[in-house]
């Protein structure tokens, strides 16, 4: 897949940018400032625990995280030598988040990162707790490099200051009107990716289904147009969704794909070509073996950070943040001097903030009236003009 497009929709809490294919989805990537341990910050933390069986330890990061650094990743000399004589518990050390946190695992460490002058280490031995002392390139610019040909198209033009002075031969230009994934076709993208079912151009669909383990993929026709299908064609046809919808998704570990039953010798070989060179586009790292006589087909994919669903957030942070794109086009649309929102308690809660949600009243040009109700579910938010 080739990057030729990189959407940017910004709001006062969260930055969503669109890798794109055409107007294909291929990643999603959404920065809140401020939250998180991004991949590239620089933090001094605490050694809290060494485990030789893993070839590890942890270390202690703000906010009360776990980062997990291996051996290889501790060792700045490349002398094979084992945890426990790199570090030690209680040590503060500087650490570069090399993938950010998924799930219930902390963020993975390395020790590895440019500190030109030492100011870096001489943080480290001065500081007395975990800290913040490097934040990573803003992550737009950060794929704006990774992607020097792309054309970005951002709402926001304080972005495109920074991104202008790049060397890069993808320009930079302004979206104004509407908003700029809705009117791409990302919205709907996002939500499909995001739902259990695919549905297939033949009418058979896709059913993933995550666990804590692995992943299962399950291909069925029983709302196929075509009855009798050739099963390789129905294999073929869903291989280079799967593909897509493993880097989308960013769905990492183990994959098991339930493929139709084939007969023969070359419709096998056929069905793993074919995903070898669906899956050579990825940027993670892939394996596939398979398939079993029973049709199971074995992917292993190296996860690049958080999965789609984390990435989104829970059902009321989602909610919060679409209420926030809203609120632009209710004040289009609405006359009235003030705003009313009307939310779930923790979506209203999100929705305030630190600030009361000021710097939201400020991004719409209305005053803000936040009402929370008890009893609302988070996709259950009122927004009405009031004079």
């Amino acid at each position: 897949m080739t990057i030729d497009t990189i959407l940017a929709e910004t709001t006062p809490r969260a930055m969503r940018i669109a890798l794109m294919e055409g107007d294909r989805l291929v990643e999603l990537h959404i920065d809140r400032p401020g939250q998180g341990h991004r991949e590239g910050d620089v933090f001094i933390g605490r050694v809290s625990r060494v485990v030789p069986a893993l070839e590890a330890c942890f270390v202690d990061l703000p906010e009360g995280v776990s980062g997990f650094l291996r051996t290889r990743d501790a060792d700045l000399q490349g002398g094979g030598e084992p945890i426990g004589r790199l570090v030690h518990e209680g040590e503060k050390i500087a650490v570069r988040v090399k993938a950010e946190a998924h799930e219930e695992k902390g963020p993975l460490l390395t020790r590895r990162f440019e500190d030109r002058d030492g100011a870096i280490a001489a943080a480290a031995v001065r500081s007395k707790g975990p800290r913040l002392v490097a934040r990573a390139r803003m992550l737009l610019v950060r794929l704006a490099d990774e992607h020097p040909a792309a054309r970005i198209v951002a709402d926001s033009p304080t972005e495109l200051v920074a991104l202008r002075k790049r060397e890069r031969s993808g320009e930079a230009v302004l979206h104004q009107g509407a908003g700029l994934f809705e009117t791409a076709g990302v919205e709907e993208q996002i939500e499909a990716a995001l739902a259990p079912r695919i549905a297939l151009p033949s009418g058979a669909s896709l059913l993933f289904e995550p666990g804590r383990t692995l992943t299962a993929i399950d291909i069925d026709t029983a709302r196929a147009s075509e009855s009798g299908r050739d099963p390789l064609a129905a294999n073929l046809e869903a291989v280079p969704v799967i593909a897509r919808h493993l880097r989308l998704r960013n769905i990492g570990g183990l994959v098991v794909v339930d493929f139709l039953n084939m007969k023969g010798e070359e419709a096998p070989r056929r069905l793993m070509q074919g995903l070898a060179e669906a899956l050579g586009a990825d940027p993670a790292e892939t394996a596939s073996d398979g398939p079993s006589r029973f049709g199971a087909v074995e992917i292993a994919r190296r996860r690049r950070g958080p999965t789609l669903a984390d990435t989104v957030g829970s059902p009321a942070l989602a909610a919060c943040e679409a209420v926030i794109r809203r609120l632009r086009r209710e004040a289009a649309m609405q006359g009235g001097a003030s705003l009313v929102v009307r939310a779930a308690p923790e979506v209203a809660r999100l929705f305030a903030g630190d600030d009361g949600g000021r710097a939201i009243a400020n991004w719409v040009g209305r005053r803000l009236e936040l009402v929370s109700e008890p009893g609302r579910a988070p996709h259950e938010t009122d927004i009405a003009a009031e004079l």
